[in-house]
């Protein structure tokens, strides 16, 4: 999960999970889930930008990585990392494809990696659920605990504890931070590492042919250029 995966680049120290202990002491209520649910702009597709900062427990400094996303509800999830390094995750059910800078294709299926079919079924939940308004199937694969916001700020914070004990054993708590689009995606490790992952210029539009075409990249061409 420490591979991925939602602004103002803020201080990440001091975002540790100390912060939202008030958020994960209570439960979200059906009437306040509705609420949110009415709150998100629905979308079957969506595209934008992200930066992301990996505090780890060795480092000072956040490590900081920058690239683009592209979700599909239908075909799932990009995630085009450019800098320090190029790299590509295109989640789908069942199977985590990875594209490294070199183009070479790396498939992993459900049935040879348990923990890939589990990374490729997390994040189109966690985007699909958010991005389409869809919370009670989000309720299926995590308890929730919501801080609504004041008829003054529309800013809204999700707390995501995994029901899946694997899941939750890598990932004990995530945080989800937005209006009417996610904003920021909080990951807490079971080893006190952290990411924050701040997303930006969303666009929810139709996707484009090449958008669309990105979700099956050409395995056999991969192959012939690394010979």
């Amino acid at each position: 999960m420490c591979l991925i995966l939602i602004g103002n680049t803020l201080s990440f120290s001091a975002h540790s999970e100390s912060n939202f202990e008030a958020l994960f002491a209570q439960n979200a209520s059906p009437s306040e889930l509705t609420q949110l649910s009415k709150q998100l702009a629905p979308s079957a597709q969506a595209k934008g930008l992200f930066t992301q900062y990996r505090q780890l427990k060795v480092l000072k400094q956040p490590l900081i990585s920058r690239g683009s996303f592209v979700f599909s509800k239908q075909q799932g999830v990009i995630w085009q990392q450019l800098s320090p390094f190029e790299s590509t995750l295109i989640l789908q059910a069942g199977r985590l494809i990875q594209i490294d800078s070199q183009g070479q294709v790396q498939v992993s299926d459900a049935q040879q990696s348990p923990s890939a079919n589990q990374l490729s079924q997390l994040m189109p939940i966690l985007l699909n659920a958010l991005l389409s308004g869809d919370l009670p199937t989000l309720e299926q694969h995590f308890k929730l605990s919501l801080q609504s916001t004041s008829s003054t700020d529309a800013q809204w914070q999700l707390g995501l504890t995994p029901i899946d004990p694997l899941v939750k054993k890598a990932m004990p708590r995530l945080v989800l931070i937005g209006e009417q689009h996610i904003q920021t995606l909080i990951l807490f490790s079971d080893n006190q590492d952290r990411s924050r992952i701040e997303f930006s210029a969303i666009n929810d539009a139709p996707l484009t042919e090449q958008d669309l075409a990105r979700f099956s990249p050409s395995i056999e061409d991969s192959a012939r250029a690394g010979q």
